[in-house]
C-alpha cells in the first residue's frame, strides 16, 4: 500500500522532467550569468500603457481634467462690460394748469464697473488653480496606475522563472531518485538513500505545485490589469539592462531632476504664483468702485421728443470691513500654497530617493545572489560526483540539492526586483 503513493508522485515527476528537460539543460548553460526576461507579446512599456488605457482612477482622473476645464472657461468668460437698456414711462405736469402729459424714456448702452477686474481675478486664478490641479491629478494617477502595473509584470516574470527552477529541482530531484535506486539494487547504497530521495521528490512536487498556482495567479492578474491574454504572456525574450549611470547612481542627482520635471510640483509652483497675483488683486479691490454706464436715449419730455447720449457715474465707498477681511483671506491662500509646495518637494525628495537607494541596494543583492547560485552550483556538482564515486552521502547530496534550489530562486526573485526597481525610479523621475 505504501508504494502506491511513491508511484503516483514517480508518474507526475516523469511528465514534469519530461517537459523540463530541455529547459534545465538551457538554464544550466546559462548559469554563468542569468538575464531577466520580457514577455515576447507584450513589453514592459505596452502593459503601462495598456494599463493607463484601462485604469478606473485614471479615467476618473481624466474626466475631472475635463469638468476643470470646463469651470475654467466659465471663469475666462465672466469678465467683460454688461449690455444694459432701460424703458421709462412715467406722468409729468403739463405746460397748462391741471393738465398732465406721458413721460418716455427708452436708454441702451454699455455698463462697466472699474477695478471689476481687481474681483473677477481671484475667481480666475482658482479656476486656473483647480484646472492644474486636476491636470497634476491626472499625471499622478498615470504614474501610480505605471508603478503598480511594473510591480504585477515584473511579478509575473519572477513566477515564471521561479517555476522554471521548480521543475529544473523536480528534474534533478528524479534523476536522483533512479540513481539511488539503481544504487541500492546493485548494493552500493543503503535503503536511506532511496527513502531521502523520495522525500526530495515529494518537496519537489509539492513546490513545483505552488509554483504553478503562483505563476497562474499573477499572469492572470497581469492580464486583467492589461486586458491582454493570458496566452500572449507565456513566451519571454531577453531584455538589455539600462545602465545606471547618471541621476540612477546619484540621489541627490535624482531628486534634482524630479524636482525639475514632476507634474505636481510644477503645479504647486504656479499655484503659489497665482496666488500671490490674487493677494494683489484683493489689495487692488479694497479701492472704492466707480461704476460707469454710457449709451443713447430717446423719448418724449415735457410733452417734446427728446434723444441724444447718456453717460452715469457713481461711486461706491463700503464702510464694513468686508474687503480687508478678501484681503486676509487671499494672504492665508499664499501661505497654504507655499506650505503645500514645501510637503510636496519633501515628499518627492523621500520617494525619489529612496527609490534610488532601492535600486542600488538591488543591484548589490542580485550580484551577490548569482556568487551565492554559483557557488550553490560547484557544491551540488561535487556532492554528485562524489556521491557516485561513493565519498559523500545521499545527506549532503540532499543538503545541497536544496542549497542549490534556493540560491537560485534567490537569484531570480533579485534579478527582477532590480528591473522593477529601475522601473520604478525611472518613473519617480517624473513628469
Amino acid at each position: 500500500m505504501r508504494q502506491e503513493p511513491w508511484s503516483m508522485i514517480a508518474m507526475v515527476a516523469a511528465m514534469v522532467a519530461a517537459t523540463a528537460a530541455p529547459e534545465v539543460a538551457s538554464a544550466q548553460k546559462q548559469n554563468a550569468g542569468l538575464a531577466p526576461l520580457s514577455f515576447a507579446g507584450l513589453s514592459l512599456q505596452q502593459a503601462q500603457d495598456d494599463a493607463v488605457a484601462q485604469s478606473p482612477d485614471v479615467a476618473t482622473a481624466r474626466a475631472r481634467v475635463t469638468a476643470a476645464q470646463q469651470s475654467l472657461g466659465a471663469a475666462k468668460a465672466g469678465f467683460g462690460p454688461s449690455l444694459v437698456a432701460q424703458y421709462a414711462l412715467n406722468p409729468q405736469a403739463g405746460a397748462l394748469p391741471n393738465t398732465t402729459v406721458t413721460q418716455t424714456a427708452f436708454n441702451l448702452g454699455v455698463q462697466a464697473t472699474l477695478l471689476a477686474f481687481a474681483q473677477y481675478l481671484p475667481l480666475l486664478y482658482q479656476a486656473e488653480a483647480v484646472e492644474r490641479g486636476a491636470n497634476a491629478d491626472e499625471v499622478i494617477a498615470e504614474r501610480a496606475e505605471r508603478i503598480k502595473v511594473s510591480g504585477q509584470y515584473f511579478a509575473a516574470l519572477k513566477a515564471s522563472a521561479a517555476l522554471g527552477a521548480r521543475e529544473e529541482t523536480l528534474a534533478l530531484a528524479t534523476a536522483q531518485l533512479e540513481a539511488a535506486r539503481k544504487r541500492y539494487k546493485a548494493g552500493d547504497a543503503p535503503r536511506i538513500d532511496v527513502i531521502r530521495a523520495q522525500v526530495a521528490l515529494s518537496q519537489a512536487v509539492a513546490a513545483r505545485e505552488d509554483a504553478q498556482a503562483a505563476d497562474d495567479n499573477a499572469l492572470q492578474a497581469l492580464s486583467l490589469e492589461t486586458s491582454v491574454p493570458v496566452a500572449a504572456l507565456t513566451a519571454a525574450t531577453p531584455v538589455q539592462q539600462a545602465s545606471t549611470a547618471g541621476p540612477l547612481a546619484d540621489p541627490q542627482a535624482a531628486v534634482r531632476r524630479a524636482l525639475a520635471a514632476r507634474a505636481e510640483l510644477t503645479s504647486a509652483r504656479e499655484n503659489v504664483a497665482s496666488a500671490s497675483s490674487a493677494l494683489g488683486a484683493a489689495r487692488v479691490a479694497a479701492l472704492p468702485a466707480i461704476t460707469v454706464s454710457a449709451g443713447y436715449e430717446h423719448g418724449t419730455d415735457v410733452g417734446q421728443y427728446v434723444q441724444g447720449p447718456t453717460i452715469n457715474a457713481s461711486f461706491e465707498l463700503p464702510f464694513n470691513g468686508s474687503q480687508s477681511a478678501h484681503v486676509s483671506d487671499a494672504t492665508a491662500a499664499l501661505a497654504i500654497a507655499r506650505e503645500q509646495l514645501r510637503s510636496q518637494e519633501r515628499q518627492v525628495t523621500l520617494e525619489v530617493s529612496a527609490a534610488v537607494r532601492d535600486l542600488q541596494a538591488a543591484t548589490r543583492v542580485e550580484a551577490a545572489s548569482t556568487s551565492a547560485r554559483q557557488a550553490a552550483e560547484e557544491e551540488l556538482n561535487a556532492t554528485q560526483i562524489g556521491y557516485r564515486a561513493g565519498s559523500t552521502s545521499s545527506l549532503e547530496r540532499a543538503a545541497a540539492g536544496a542549497t542549490y534550489a534556493d540560491a537560485r530562486l534567490a537569484e531570480l526573485s533579485a534579478i527582477y526586483d532590480e528591473e522593477l526597481a529601475r522601473a520604478t525610479v525611472e518613473l519617480e523621475l517624473g513628469p
